[in-house]
């Protein structure tokens, strides 16, 4: 794979290629494993974002605590890049992605970010799909808000290309639970 996008293509070919009943099975161990980091440390306001296609489906977690503040991006601008946030009710957006029919946080105020990715490395560098949006938002990001990418096991620990405008997060999550790669603020 010589470019970007074909590499992203190649990561997104493998992640659609494991079976659904795995992906739901290691889903609900993410959620599980989510559900104890933030009671331990009493986190309630998350920013998650909606399954699209293979990824990791974050509704059980969110389902299993209504209590929570759940918030969700929208985009906001994709030129530049620019994400919105905010809660439920979801519909349709761009891609097809579900979004909060009102989003007026440009910065989430939440305690925790979970944040998407085609792959993951060793170092918190992540590939996602190629738009920019969340490297914009971790740009900007307070340190006190936790971040964390949020895959499957066969995500992470993989080889990522990072360029000068590349962020990463402080953690990574998947159904074999927590790492952490940065001391918390």
């Amino acid at each position: 794979m010589e470019t970007k996008a074909e590499y992203r293509a190649h990561l997104k070919a493998r992640r659609d290629a494991l079976p659904a009943e795995s992906r739901a099975d290691w889903s609900a161990a993410i959620a599980t494993h989510l559900d104890r980091f933030c009671r331990d440390r009493r986190l309630t306001r998350v920013g998650a974002f909606w399954p699209f296609g293979s990824e990791i489906d974050l509704r059980p977690a969110v389902a299993a605590h209504p209590g929570w503040l759940w918030f969700f991006p929208r985009v906001a601008s994709t030129q530049p890049p620019r994400l919105a946030w905010g809660t439920e009710p979801l519909e349709k957006g761009h891609w097809g992605l579900l979004e909060p029919a009102l989003a007026q946080h440009f910065l989430p105020p939440v305690q925790l970010l979970l944040v998407p990715g085609l792959a993951f490395d060793d170092e918190g560098y992540r590939i996602g799909y190629g738009r920019g949006f969340y490297d914009a938002l971790l740009a900007k990001l307070p340190e006190e808000i936790l971040t964390v990418g949020v895959g499957f096991e066969a995500q992470m620990h993989l080889p990522v290309p990072v360029d000068p405008h590349d962020w990463p997060v402080q953690a990574l999550l998947s159904e074999r639970g927590f790492r952490q790669l940065r001391a918390e603020s």
